[in-house]
């Protein structure tokens, strides 16, 4: 690949990095959209567990309100078997939505409750028996005090690990006052898990996102100067790159002392081609000559369309008997061009004038030279070649 110098180079330096920064950032701004829904989607799965548990609950509020009015729970102050079915119930449950915990509690003081059921097997570590007391905190307070259902926001625990809390309280059908309430606890490993595994997609496609697009910007900028130097149409060099061309010559003919000709083209009645046959036409007749222009000259040669239906072609370390060994081949082949069968206007011929630069004339002096001696081919019967001199001033 062609390199990139100067202020393209730096300027892909600098896209690359706004580039970087702009996909890590909007990477970022995706992650956190992505866990804030995760955290959503198991927030609500916590609360819609408890919703359904406090609704069971609630159907057979009296077998609740006799095991919730007990203050010492010993054997026969309370409805076991009652008791044991909830119990089951909740272990149920708890194994089928894949909650951590699911428990219930009654409110004892503005920041305590006492446990009724647990979701966890008699045996486990885990489990809180009846009657053992546990804090509320002050956003589980603030759910007894709305009477609503939500979740919680993740906590830690050092014992239980990053939770998310969903609760709904258990209302008093008489008094409408919350009493008890039912808490779901949701283990925030799987949305680790499933954070990290985004996490890693994301930055991937990031860095993906910066490879390709700072390719195109690469190619696009390697392709502007490609096409600052050459001529749409004909694929020849631009009159923009034919003038720093002569100018480079210039001082490398100042320097070595050799002098070059510069050979300047015109058609002859291209004009009447344009309006008899149309400008398409007329863009293939120049696009056809060009070709022929590439053929008859070296890889060395600047030939550059000047404008219009003009050409000019830079000869360097050349002399002025190469220069019209050129003007006789192009004028054969361009004369011998084969043209679509509606053109029946005869061949199509060129006119050329020559100028040979000389030490101390400038770019501005050679063309006008040149121009002049393609004026006198012009004026003089065309499809010919003139070499300038003196005379023609």
């Amino acid at each position: 690949m062609k390199k990139l110098t100067g202020s393209r180079r730096a300027f892909l330096f600098i896209a690359v990095i706004i580039i970087s920064i702009l996909s890590i950032v909007s990477a970022l701004s995706l992650y956190g959209n992505i866990e804030l829904l995760l955290v959503e989607e198991k927030g609500k799965k916590a609360m819609s567990v408890t919703i359904a548990v406090a609704q069971l609950i609630q159907q057979d509020y009296t077998s609740f309100e006799q095991l919730l009015k007990t203050e010492e729970y010993t054997d026969g102050s309370y409805d076991a078997a009652y008791h044991a079915k909830m119990q089951k119930i909740f272990r149920e449950i708890k194994e089928k939505t894949g909650i951590k915990f699911l428990y219930c509690g009654k409110r004892i003081s503005q920041d305590e409750i006492v446990y009724l059921f647990d979701g966890e097997p008699p045996e486990s570590e885990l489990y809180s028996p009846l009657g053992s007391k546990d804090k509320l905190d002050e956003m589980e307070q603030l759910f007894y005090q709305g009477r609503t259902s939500g979740y919680t926001p993740i906590t830690s625990y050092s014992e239980w690990g990053d939770l998310l809390t969903g609760m709904t309280p258990i209302i008093d059908p008489s008094t409408g006052e919350a009493v008890a309430h039912v808490g779901a606890d949701v283990s925030i490993e799987t949305i680790s898990l499933s954070l990290r595994s985004a996490k890693h997609l994301l930055m991937i496609n990031a860095f993906i996102v910066i490879i390709i697009t700072s390719l195109i910007i690469y190619r696009l900028l390697w392709m502007t100067p490609l096409f600052s130097e050459n001529d749409y149409l004909t694929g020849l060099h631009s009159k923009g790159y034919q003038e720093r061309f002569l100018e480079h010559q210039i001082k490398k003919s100042i320097n070595n002392g050799k002098s070059f000709p510069l050979i300047m083209i015109d058609f002859d009645d291209f004009k009447l081609i344009n309006d008899k046959y149309g400008h398409h036409f007329g863009d293939i007749v120049l696009k056809s000559v060009s070709q022929i222009i590439k053929t008859c000259t070296r890889s060395v040669d600047c030939c550059a369309r000047y404008g219009g239906d003009e050409f000019i072609i830079i000869l360097p370390e050349a002399d002025l008997e190469y220069a019209a060994l050129v003007c006789q081949w192009l004028q054969k082949e361009t004369a011998a061009l084969q043209l679509p069968a509606n053109y029946d206007s005869g061949p199509v011929s060129i006119s050329m004038g020559i100028a040979l630069w000389e030490p101390g004339m400038t770019p501005e002096q050679l063309l006008d030279r040149a121009d002049k001696a393609l004026y006198h081919s012009k004026r003089t019967g065309k499809n010919k070649t003139v070499v300038y001199s003196g005379d023609l001033e």
